[in-house]
Order: structure tokens, then C-alpha cells, then sequence
């Protein structure tokens, strides 16, 4: 069997095996302020970091099964949807600072409805703000967690 590193896989899996150092390491550096060895937080990067190790090492001894002349990139309107949705996230985290988590965030997935799913605009805008909506009173009015808001001059 014949270990092949420069394949997609290979490449992916490597950055999968050193994430994965990373967060043992990370969950290691955490341990001392643990009470128990299962609870605290270390464990969630501890469990992360032994997955990532195990999928990155299967994807670097995966044997390639035929031999595929294709290109990495896609290519039509695969490329054209996986390019304009990294550009509308780009896009969505430099509006959260001026227009708020909301706003941004509505916008966001409307495009992203629109763009990935090809609905129409009306039952993109719909889903977008249930989804929005659903999230804000998730993280905002539930969890309280603190999210950028409107920046008004006055």
C-alpha cells in the first residue's frame, strides 16, 4: 500500500492531524483547573482533538480507489456557489460591526438561501427571518450571550 500526501485527502488529512495536536495539546494545558478528569474545560477539546487525529489519519492511508484525472477546484456552477458564498460570509462578518447581528445576519441568509437553494427571493426572505429571529432569541433573550448591535451616530 502506497501512502500518497499530495492528494486533496492526504493534504486534508495532515491539517486534520496537527489541528488535532493542537487541541490535546490545548485540553492538556486546561487539565490543571479540571475537578474530574471527564468534566471541565478540557474535555471538549480533548474529545475534538482525538477525533481530528483519527479522521486525519484515515483520510492519509485511505487508498484511492481509481485513479481521477479531475482538477481540485470545481469548476461551473459548483465553483461559482462555494466562491460567492465565501464572499457573502466576508461580506456578512464585516457588516456585523456596522449594521448588528440582526440586520447582517437576515442578509446574510437570505443570499445564502438564495444562492445554495435556489428558492425564490420571497421564501428566501421568509426562511432567512425565522431562522434569524430563531437564533436571536436563542443566543440574545436565552443565553444572553452579547452580539454586536446597531451603531448609530446620534
Amino acid at each position: 500500500m502506497r501512502i500518497k500526501l499530495i492528494s486533496p485527502d492526504g493534504i486534508g488529512g495532515v491539517i486534520a492531524i496537527i489541528l488535532g495536536f493542537l487541541s490535546i495539546y490545548e485540553s492538556i494545558r486546561l487539565y490543571p483547573y479540571s475537578q474530574k478528569l471527564l468534566t471541565g474545560d478540557h474535555t471538549f477539546p480533548g474529545l475534538l482533538g482525538i477525533l481530528l487525529v483519527i479522521a486525519g489519519l484515515f483520510l492519509v492511508i485511505k487508498q484511492k480507489r481509481k485513479e481521477d484525472n479531475e482538477s481540485i477546484l470545481p469548476k461551473g456552477r459548483t465553483g461559482f456557489i462555494m466562491l460567492a458564498s465565501i464572499v457573502i460570509l466576508f461580506i456578512y462578518c464585516f457588516l456585523i460591526e456596522f449594521i448588528g447581528y440582526f440586520f447582517s445576519t437576515l442578509l446574510a441568509f437570505v443570499f445564502l438561501i438564495k444562492l445554495i437553494g435556489n428558492y425564490r427571493w420571497v421564501f428566501s426572505g421568509v426562511m432567512a427571518a425565522v431562522l434569524t429571529t430563531l437564533l436571536y432569541l436563542l443566543f440574545i433573550v436565552l443565553l444572553k450571550t452579547p452580539f454586536p448591535s446597531i451603531n448609530l451616530p446620534f
